[in-house]
């Protein structure tokens, strides 16, 4: 399935509830089968549920909290996967590692393997699945859950996180400024990077090059602050890197 198609289709469901095939062939410049394949995929994840003619969210609106974490997670996909191939250079044999909640962090799971007995502490519920996956010796922080983004938080968090010593941390945030504050929305997710970056040896944002010049509400560090920014894009030309 197309990913840019398939993340407008669960964009547009998000926003009216309801959606047509033939209304999305017209929009989205695809046949009408195209449309039906990509639907039958969505409905197998249970993010939509298809009726005659299109589909609609699921009645028990477990849909309606997942989509936007797989929005996220197919946004900027090929950068991501940049970004993974490069954070991989910093992972060695026998490395502790923390992941982050983000898609981006999730997408250096793949990689993860190339190494020898690692272990990752992770608070993303998606990346736990997924690194069970690939037979990685996996350590949940624990904490509440939010829904939104599936991502584990608060006091249970930090106590799991305190107990260890990790060679490399790997997390991303929403914005991060030309004069090279990190920053999100999210104070909760923020408070959890913050133990990671505390408690490991290296830490690395992983950036997408759409990313910067952004500011949001909530501080989560400066760029001075960790060992380095993984981007897509050359960071060479930004104030923050000079």
């Amino acid at each position: 399935m197309d990913a840019d198609r398939r993340k407008r289709i669960l964009e547009k469901i998000l926003i009216q509830k309801s959606i047509t095939v033939k209304d999305l062939a017209k929009e989205l410049y695809a046949s009408e089968s195209s449309i039906r394949r990509d639907l039958a995929e969505l409905e197998k994840e249970k993010l939509i549920k298809r009726v005659h003619g299109g589909a609609i969210l699921e009645e028990n609106g477990n849909s309606a909290m997942k989509i936007p974490f797989m929005i996220r997670e197919l946004e900027q996909i090929d950068a991501k996967i940049i970004m993974a191939k490069k954070a991989i250079e910093y992972v060695h044999d026998n490395d502790v590692i923390f992941l982050d909640a983000s898609s981006s962090a999730y997408n250096i799971i793949p990689y993860l393997p190339l190494r020898n007995n690692l272990t990752v502490i992770t608070s993303g519920v998606k990346a736990l699945s997924k690194l069970g996956e690939y037979n990685i010796k996996t350590i949940s922080t624990g904490g509440e859950l939010l829904p939104t983004c599936l991502a584990l938080v608060g006091e249970e968090a930090y106590k799991t996180i305190e107990r260890f010593n990790a060679d490399v941390t790997f997390f991303s945030c929403r914005g991060l400024s030309e004069d090279g504050k990190l920053t999100d929305i999210s104070p909760a997710e923020n408070y959890v990077r913050q133990k990671m970056i505390q408690h490991s040896k290296n830490a690395f944002l992983l950036c997408a090059g759409e990313k910067i010049g952004n500011c949001f509400h909530h501080n989560l560090c400066h760029v001075s602050e960790i060992s380095g920014v993984i981007s897509e894009v050359n960071l060479t030309k930004f104030p923050f890197a000079t």
